[in-house]
């Protein structure tokens, strides 16, 4: 689960995590993770381990009330590469195309 908008998360979870397009998706994972430590090896290796990775995003934690805001479920992914370690910088494919408006808010903040 990933939050779009970061503005009140802490500078050690100021995680990238955007659409590229309505297939790909960029994410990072936590600033520990090391792409041979068993988290990574977990995301990389995904299929031949037989788990499925599933993603949830919210454009922030709160609305303009305060509220939580619910995530949204995108779909089930596929490890498409990697770089980078702690945290690792990860490309997704989505196996079913990204909405249209949270792909929209979603490219947004990739460009800032």
């Amino acid at each position: 689960m990933t939050a779009l908008k970061k503005s009140s998360y802490s500078p050690t979870t100021m995680y990238e995590d955007y659409a590229v397009n309505e297939t790909i998706f960029h994410w990072q994972s936590q600033n520990s993770t090391k792409p041979d430590s068993a988290k990574g090896l977990s995301y990389i290796n995904h299929e031949q381990l037989a788990k499925k990775i599933l993603l949830f995003v919210r454009e922030r934690n709160e609305d303009e009330n305060g509220l939580t805001m619910g995530y949204v479920y995108v779909g089930p992914v596929r490890f498409q590469s990697y770089t980078g370690s702690q945290p690792m910088s990860i490309t997704w494919e989505l196996l079913n195309p990204m909405p249209p408006g949270l792909l929209n808010d979603s490219r947004k903040l990739a460009v800032g």
